[in-house]
């Protein structure tokens, strides 16, 4: 078998065991009735076909009306390039819920190949296989067929690593710059890089390549000039936050917080609140064993993002849930999957037995309009 036959078979599996998951929960969801939305629902949205549609919810609603109607100023704090791409591919022909169906879902199977290429290059071939199994069934995971920034986001983030390990820093800043026009987390890949260059400086005279690492702060200079353009202030992203309820808390305190809020409403608890207290403390003690164990340990710069892609949101809550999305964007650490790949055997095959069980469920549960991120 050739190489590049064995990494499509590598890849062709954790995507395989994913979609099944889906769908077949998808599937099942379809023949149970669905709760009322209780978020926004695009005005503008035509029908499509009723599986996608199941897919099109909460915030895919906003992304669908920011393509067709521009922004305003609700919809500014939504980073453009998810919203580019839905425009641009409806612009065939193609319903707008259609067309972001088939991107994400394009773009999750690109994250899954991108991410199999970057942990190749330190990792054994079964050390990947797994990390790619444990990414295929995060509870989260369904968020890469719905219309959500994840997918994207993380197949460019993989990108931008992936060079900025072969040392191409143009092309690693240019995916930089794309991760951080879909997620406002993209920034941080900057200091990912800086981190491997200087790394790297007694080998190589650095030249014209430190421009570089200028396009990620420059594509968000770019963003917040037209927020200027668009709505009339340059912050109106961050300002924007406030109608969506968010508001500058302590991470403990969100913790707390979102502890009280499962201790009262049991057994009423929302899903979410309970995947975000468990993958939040799943992610925290993942990280720690990376940092301070010699037998989980991974590259120092992909420690630095995947504690800066963690704690960057949890300084963030709402009223409601202390605690909100991180189940969703715990998703995109991709540092986590590394060490879950290394977890002994038993405890891997537990993980894998109990998360198909939980995707299917969380599946079922978002696509019939229960919030979980």
């Amino acid at each position: 078998m050739s190489k590049y036959s064995a990494q499509i078979r590598a890849v062709s599996l954790p995507v395989l065991l994913h979609s099944i998951i889906v769908v077949v929960a998808t599937l099942v969801s379809m023949q149970m009735p669905e709760l009322a939305p209780a978020g926004f629902v695009n005005p503008l949205l035509s029908p499509t076909i009723p599986f996608v549609e199941k897919f099109i919810k909460w915030d895919a609603h906003w992304y669908t009306y920011a393509a067709q109607q521009g922004y305003d100023s609700q919809s500014i704090v939504f980073f453009p390039v998810i919203i580019l791409l839905l425009r641009g591919v409806s612009q065939l022909g193609i319903n707008v819920g259609l067309a972001g169906f088939i991107i994400c879902n394009l773009f999750a199977i690109a994250s899954f190949a991108v991410m199999y290429l970057l942990f190749r290059k330190d990792f054994t071939e079964q050390v990947t296989q797994r990390a790619l199994l444990a990414y295929a069934v995060m509870p989260t995971s369904f968020f890469l067929n719905s219309i959500y920034t994840e997918p994207i986001f993380l197949t460019f983030a993989l990108t931008c690593v992936y060079f900025t390990r072969l040392k191409k820093w143009w092309l690693a800043g240019i995916f930089a710059a794309l991760a951080a026009l879909t997620r406002n987390l993209g920034i941080f890949l900057m200091m990912l890089m800086i981190y491997e260059f200087i790394a790297d400086w007694q080998q190589r005279r650095p030249g014209l390549s430190l421009l570089a690492f200028t396009l990620p702060p420059l594509g968000l200079v770019a963003f917040m000039s037209y927020n200027f353009w668009r709505v009339g202030s340059a912050v109106a992203f961050i300002n924007g936050q406030k109608e969506w309820g968010r508001q500058f808390e302590f991470p403990w305190i969100n913790i707390w917080n979102n502890m009280r809020l499962l201790e009262s409403s049991f057994p009423q608890v929302e899903p979410g609140v309970v995947l975000d207290s468990f993958l939040v403390a799943g992610c925290f003690a993942a990280l720690l064993f990376m940092t301070f164990t010699s037998r989980f340990a991974i590259r120092k710069s992909y420690l630095l993002v995947g504690w800066f892609w963690l704690l960057i949101p949890m300084f963030s809550t709402t009223a409601w849930f202390p605690l909100y999305s991180m189940s969703r964007f715990i998703l995109v650490i991709f540092p986590l999957y590394l060490w879950l790949a290394r977890l002994p055997k038993g405890l891997f095959y537990s993980y894998m037995a109990i998360n198909i069980v939980v995707l299917s469920l969380c599946t079922i549960w978002f696509t019939s309009w229960r919030w979980l991120g």
